[in-house]
């Protein structure tokens, strides 16, 4: 872990004279990317996992952006077949600068999964904040989500799980490219 800090202490310090926005338009136009991956290995319950999902956005206006998301994932417990998903999410976030490095966000996602024999599907809202580490880099954490997401089988009723949480102990960190 300490291997890790030093590295991005360092980037913190050099990137403070790189402002993040331009004049006026801010960042309207820029591209930018980020994206999961994921793999569990849970030897008590006999669970792998494995996820991927790459997404690419653009800036609408200077505060607002708009991206898509399109990942694959596949769950496997014991010596069941693997249940594979494909998942497409398209989201729109507004920002709110506190300074000129830190941002505040609201980030709407709507993601559709489509299994073998169910489809998925939902709407949440995740606040978050996001550090211009420079021109072309942020850190940035979601925490919470308030939302509402379901699974409907081909046949039979769908099960929904609604979300209502802010958890500052459940935060997930991202890194995101502008270009």
């Amino acid at each position: 872990m300490k291997k890790l800090l030093l590295p991005l202490a360092l980037i913190l310090l050099i990137s403070f004279k790189v402002s993040a926005q331009e004049d006026n338009q801010g960042l309207k136009g820029a591209w930018w990317a980020l994206g999961q991956l994921e793999f569990n290995d849970d030897e008590a319950s006999d669970t792998s996992t494995f996820g991927i999902m790459p997404v690419v956005g653009t800036f609408v206006s200077p505060s607002v952006t708009v991206g898509l998301g399109v990942g694959y994932s596949s769950v496997k417990v014991a010596d069941a077949d693997a249940v594979d998903a494909v998942t497409v999410m398209p989201l729109a976030r507004k920002y709110w600068n506190i300074n000129e490095k830190f941002y505040i966000f609201g980030q709407a996602d709507v993601p559709l999964t489509f299994y073998d024999g169910a489809t998925g599907y939902g709407f949440n809202l995740r606040p978050g904040v996001d550090f211009f580490v420079s021109n072309v880099l942020t850190l940035e954490a979601t925490f919470g989500q308030f939302g509402y997401n379901a699974i409907s089988p081909d046949e039979g009723d769908a099960v929904g799980t609604t979300s209502l949480g802010f958890n500052s102990m459940d935060v997930n960190f991202g890194i995101k490219l502008l270009f």
